[in-house]
């Protein structure tokens, strides 16, 4: 046996080794996938539908496989067209070459190529000159394909990989640029289309002059009416229908949050969103009319997003009014760009001072002139109430109880809340922030308001925005950081604030729909905001201009506010009216003062029953109401000392402390003078009966020099509590001048140090330091 295989000769050794190699060449499985190429990236909406699509780095339209059935009509036609024997040759079709060759051979020159559909995957695989050496490889590389791919996966390669002219690569993206559909829509006569165009697409490339392609087309048409794949009627009406002249270029409905996920999953070429793409169109309709409407007041940017207030799920992302305006910065994203906050936190801060013992809705906090090292807020409306409840406090956005709030609740405390529930645009530290943090000394985004207010839905639990599909059921939750009883207090608060326009009325209306929402407005109006919720949505409006322009019209209710109820009237209408449901485990009876809506005392005249949150911390009792001793006319209040000869009646009464009673009568509210102390009592002094509310303690008084070059006086303003008829003013020991009634004075102050001095008729007094600065 040996000595017969040492006999065989040298070309039969070759021949063992040629077909050795060949066999093992055959065998040995190509690496998938079979093609290697650069994909466009595209994003999809929750649907399937596309939102944008991105050329790839050839500057192709080139969408990536899908695993979608390869319509019927299409098949057919290609396979026609292409290679009829398709399903019963090994990847080489022996009955056409042969016949090629005798074409050839009749015509002096190359008229037929014999190219199965496989060998055409070859050479769009390896993009080969087309000449007989690299005809043969592509027919050896045709076989081994055939054994390791099935025919099936063979016409999808072709089809995915086949060129149709321009930067048109693959059946999907030629069905999208050139009919403007999905492939399971197409037409026989555009499946015709599609078939032809791959053979020569240089030729019959789409043009206004086409007659080439309506020959190559009508010729197809032709053949299928003769293999009976389609009837006479079906025949002649495709004939008549136009071809493609020109490319339909791809919608981009979503350009921003394309180009967000794109950046962030560079190497994703489908990226699946949580997006509506019906929602989304609504969305840039209202975005692109807003545009117009304010672009006559200077104003001409915004953005919003809206997200499902339980699972986080981006529904509509609009990062500007239109992706291609340069001229306006269109293609900055202002859902992720950060702005001033404006008043938007505020609900969180209140939601906190509940939970921390601080208030209730029907709670006083106080508003007046307020200072803090330096730091002196105002209202919007530059005027004091003396006192109002926290539900109106946070309903009308006053800033000073909100400044008082968080100086009691805590600087640090709230900066920490902010970044545990997601800020991610906090980049200072608390200290530095200071107290403004909660009027718009913060930057936010779109994004994060979004979540944050999702909190609040959520009964304090705060979790991730989702926009990608695979992210839905993934998000974790935070902590418990607001319990669920302060959040529902909260937005119970927040549904009672007067809605702009036609909204105004929503109430009448049987179609109307519960919304809690908040407006917001940064220093100098460069920034508006709105943001709304219910159980279904949660949406974030900001309105201004990217370049970062101040612009009087910019306000928070009348600017964004609109928007944010065009856009809840554009949410799909099966969602639900229901409001949050009221459960009793979160919550539990305080009996508070009916007046002020702090824990009663035993001082208070009225009290009411109230739903607190369960596990909310003690809260203060009421001091605004107090009992006092009178005597028997109860004219006069009376002590120990005088109670034998005038009588002690003792009589709850209601004393505000003297700087609020200024205030409220001011604003025209009727306070209850309380009866003085028996004059002629030897052992009592009115210490607290008058205060000096202006200039406070803190304050730093910078005095103005007019033409003359004298110091301007300033307004000092003096609080009662009991019926103070005159006031006594002095000046470092000097002398002013006395008020009646009325405890105004104007009073010239001295650059440095200053004592100021007040004496009321009733034996009370006050005394303030304060330090002015002369202002050149």
């Amino acid at each position: 046996m040996l000595k017969a295989w040492i006999k065989i000769k040298k070309w039969q050794w070759v021949l063992v080794v040629f077909f050795s190699v060949a066999i093992i060449y055959l065998l040995v499985p190509f690496r998938r996938p079979y093609f290697s190429v650069d994909y466009s990236t595209v994003v999809k909406s929750d649907r399937g539908s596309l939102l944008h699509v991105f050329l790839n780095e050839n500057e192709q339209w080139f969408l990536p496989p899908d695993t979608s059935a390869i319509p019927q009509k299409l098949e057919t036609a290609v396979l026609l067209y292409e290679d009829q024997d398709f399903y019963s040759h090994f990847g080489i079709d022996f009955g056409a070459v042969f016949r090629a060759i005798n074409q050839n051979i009749k015509a002096a020159r190359i008229v037929s190529g014999a190219s199965t559909l496989t060998m055409q995957v070859v050479r769009l695989k390896h993009q080969n000159k087309r000449n007989f050496f690299y005809k043969t490889l592509e027919a050896i590389e045709a076989i081994k394909l055939n054994l390791h791919y099935s025919k099936e996966e063979i016409l999808r390669m072709y089809l995915q990989h086949a060129p149709y002219g321009g930067n048109v690569i693959g059946y999907q993206t030629a069905t999208h640029k050139f009919f403007g559909k999905q492939i399971k829509s197409l037409t026989w006569s555009e499946a015709a289309t599609l078939a032809v165009l791959p053979n020569a697409p240089g030729l019959i490339y789409p043009s206004k002059i086409n007659n080439k392609l309506i020959e190559k087309r009508n010729s197809l048409l032709k053949k299928l009416y003769e293999k009976e794949c389609i009837d006479k009627l079906t025949y002649e009406l495709s004939t008549l229908e136009a071809v493609p002249d020109d490319f339909i270029p791809f919608k981009s409905s979503a350009p921003h949050a394309a180009s967000f996920l794109k950046t962030q999953y560079p190497n994703r070429k489908i990226l699946h969103t949580t997006i509506d793409e019906k929602l989304q169109k609504r969305s840039n309709l209202i975005a692109q009319k807003y545009k117009e409407l304010y672009e006559e007041d200077g104003i001409t940017s915004l953005s919003f997003a809206i997200s499902d207030s339980k699972t986080g799920e981006i529904k509509a992302y609009v990062g500007s009014p239109d992706f291609y305006d340069n001229a306006n910065k269109g293609q900055v994203d202002g859902v992720l760009a950060h702005r001033s906050s404006g008043s938007v936190l505020k609900p969180f801060l209140y939601a906190l001072g509940m939970d921390e013992g601080m208030i209730i809705p029907e709670t006083f906090i106080r508003d007046l002139p307020t200072y803090f090292d330096g730091f002196s807020p105002n209202n919007a409306n530059e005027d004091f109430q003396g006192v109002v409840t926290a539900k109106e406090a946070l309903v009308k956005s006053l800033n000073i109880p909100a400044v008082r709030l968080l100086n009691g609740y805590g600087l640090f405390q709230f900066y920490s809340f902010l970044k545990e529930a997601g800020v991610s645009s906090l980049f200072r530290s608390a200290d530095e922030y200071g107290l403004p943090l909660i009027l718009g000394g913060a930057e936010v985004s779109v994004w994060d308001m979004v979540r944050l207010y999702r909190g609040l839905a959520n009964e304090g639990k705060f979790s991730d925005n989702i926009i990608l599909k695979e992210q839905v059921g993934k998000s974790q939750e935070s902590a418990q950081l607001i319990s669920a009883g302060s959040t529902y207090l909260t937005l119970d608060m927040l549904k009672d604030l007067k809605r702009p326009g036609s909204e105004y009325f929503w109430q009448k209306f049987d179609n109307s729909r519960e919304f809690s929402w908040k407006t917001g407005t940064s220093y100098g109006h460069k920034d508006a905001w709105a943001v709304g919720l219910n159980p279904d949505y949660t949406i974030a409006v900001w309105v201004g201009n990217f370049d970062g322009e101040s612009n009087k019209n910019l306000n928070g209710a009348n600017s964004a506010g609109p928007i944010l109820f065009d856009l809840l009237e554009a949410l799909p209408s099966d969602s639900q009216n229901e409001w949050f449901e009221f459960n009793e485990v979160d919550f539990q009876k305080l009996e508070i003062c009916a007046i002020s809506g702090f824990r009663s005392s035993q001082n208070c005249k009225e009290t009411e029953l109230v739903n607190a949150p369960y596990n909310m911390k003690s809260m203060k009792s009421c001091d605004y109401h107090q009992t006092k001793y009178l005597n028997r006319q109860l004219d006069l209040q009376t002590c120990s000392a005088c109670w034998d000869q005038l009588g002690a009646v003792p009589t709850k009464v209601l004393e505000y402390p003297a700087d609020i009673a200024y205030y409220l009568r001011k604003k025209g509210t009727f306070v209850e003078a309380i009866p003085p102390h028996n004059p002629e009592c030897t052992r009592y002094k009115a210490e607290n009966s008058s205060r000096i509310i202006y200039p406070n303690m803190d304050a730093k008084l910078f005095l103005p020099v007019d033409f003359n070059g004298k110091l301007q006086k300033v307004i000092c303003k003096v609080g009662h509590t009991t019926s103070v008829k005159k006031v006594y003013w002095y000046l470092n020991e000097v002398f002013l001048g006395e008020t009646d009634r009325q405890h105004k004075m104007a009073v010239q102050f001295n650059s440095g140090w200053n004592e100021l001095k007040i004496v009321d008729d009733l034996g009370g007094e006050d005394t303030q330091k304060v330090f002015a600065v002369v202002r050149d």
